[in-house]
């Protein structure tokens, strides 16, 4: 971030990112002022293991869900052979071998050339055609209180969304007594749920079966991996991507993509936001609450960015340090051993802090963690669109209501500093960038309104559980 008086802006972006980055890396070490990391320690406990989930799932549940993985487009069991040459050498079968115990262990389960060719043939999406009751059934939606609040910022808009659509919905984390479910049941981010703190216990037949999961991970991740069990062992699967919805419709499994929308207000600055090293680094014109609605002329900060570290990030990051110099840029790069931003610790803070950063620039950059394009949902509707940020991206997949250069801006990573520098620098640019930035807040009020996502949702739950 460069910003103060004109004799300081000479700090260049690596040095000021270098220090962000080590005082965040303090605060997660338990070594900066007052942080304090135990209580939100996760209580301790047996880790997810493939005896405890093969045993917790009946048999025709398993078959099911073996049938459905063999029908997965990015799927082959001479694949996942090959990948893994211990698992025939052992004498297992490939496909139950990749889904009960290879996922568990984050195994990579398909061939990256598959499955890229099976994601970019899939360009439908799958819609619900089920009306909702008159009188909505309560909704139980359930994510881990030891997650990646990312986790929970969806957990609680999806919840929004049902409440708006007149749906009696309740979000719980894995300390409620499964017993006390409610009819339908929504598991956020199954491959965090299912495996962290008491999560294990709840890998009961009469759980997963019944209940829809919604899917959180890019198919080329581990994580993807970890919850792949839960996803094919389920009543139906909600995505937050439209191409992974079409996939797991491809697979035979009741599939829905959802876009759930944030409330078009930023989370308040509380005493943890402003007690996080990076709010305090933010210069005076942002430490200020943020509006959403704020033109873009307003905003202090030219260019924001928060993501996860990957090496096509830092290659980007490293060919344009020059380039965004000379800007008031706010980027956070976390490493991956940082762990999760988990509720409760000093990061905890991260994602409302996030939102704020936001609400006070005027672009947001996505870049994608590697080879294969996604639709950042997080960050390119809840971060950016939401906070009136517009969204400078690499190209995505299609998004059924959100088009580039509509709602936001799209180009190869190579053109995005000439396309920013003509949305900053340019009379013509800046008018451009004021036009999408409307756009996408009607979107967002109006095509994605949350009332309607909510009867989609629900619509879709009695769909699922018909079958």
């Amino acid at each position: 971030m460069n910003a103060g008086p004109p004799g300081l802006r000479r700090i260049t972006l690596a040095s000021r990112a270098r220090l962000m980055t080590e005082r965040a890396s303090a605060v997660l070490a338990g070594i900066w002022p007052h942080a304090n990391l135990s209580a939100a320690d996760p209580p301790a406990g047996p880790a997810l293991s493939p005896r405890q989930l093969t045993r917790g799932l009946a048999r025709r549940t398993r078959a099911a869900a073996l049938a459905r993985l063999n029908r997965l487009p990015c799927f082959q069991a001479a694949d996942y052979a090959a990948l893994n040459p211990d698992v025939e050498a052992a004498g297992f079968d490939a496909a139950f071998h990749a889904l009960f115990i290879g996922a568990i262990e984050g195994r990579q389960l398909f061939r990256r050339d598959r499955l890229a060719r099976a994601l970019g043939g899939l360009n439908g999406f799958a819609v619900c055609q089920t009306a909702p009751p008159q009188q909505p059934v309560p909704v139980g939606i359930y994510v881990s209180s030891l997650g990646n609040v990312f986790m929970q910022d969806i957990a609680r808009d999806l919840a929004d969304c049902l409440a708006a659509a007149g749906v009696p919905v309740t979000l719980r984390d894995e300390a409620a007594p499964a017993a006390r479910r409610p009819p339908f049941n929504i598991f956020v981010a199954p491959h965090e749920f299912f495996a962290l703190g008491r999560g294990p216990a709840w890998v009961r037949d009469d759980v997963v079966s019944t209940a829809v999961m919604l899917n959180t991970e890019q198919a080329q991740t581990p994580w993807f991996a970890t919850a792949l069990p839960f996803l094919l062992a389920a009543r139906g699967v909600i995505d937050l991507s439209a191409q992974h919805t079409a996939l797991f419709a491809n697979a035979g499994i009741p599939a829905h993509h959802a876009t759930p929308v944030p409330a078009r207000s930023l989370p308040r600055l509380n005493s943890a936001v402003r007690a996080h090293p990076l709010y305090r680094a933010l210069p005076d014109a942002a430490l200020l609450a943020a509006d959403p609605a704020a033109p873009l002329t307003a905003r202090p900060l030219d260019i924001a960015f928060f993501g996860g570290h990957t090496p096509d990030r830092e290659a980007w990051h490293a060919r344009n340090t020059a380039f965004l110099a000379s800007y008031n840029t706010f980027f956070y790069d976390r490493r991956q051993g940082d762990g999760p931003l988990r509720a409760g610790t000093p990061d905890g803070a991260l994602s409302a802090l996030a939102s704020h950063v936001c609400g006070h620039s005027k672009l947001l950059l996505n870049l994608h963690r590697d080879e294969f394009g996604y639709f950042e949902w997080h960050r390119i509707v809840r971060l950016g669109m939401a906070s009136g940020c517009v969204v400078v991206s690499e190209p995505c997949p299609p998004h059924p209501v959100l088009l580039p250069g509509v709602h936001f801006f799209a180009a190869a990573a190579r053109q995005i500093p000439d396309l920013i520098e003509w949305l900053l620098r340019s009379e013509d640019g800046r008018q451009r960038a004021q036009e999408v930035q409307e756009a996408a807040a009607d979107a967002l009020a109006y095509a994605l309104d949350p009332a309607c996502t909510g009867h989609a949702l629900m619509a879709f739950l009695l769909q699922a559980a018909s079958r």
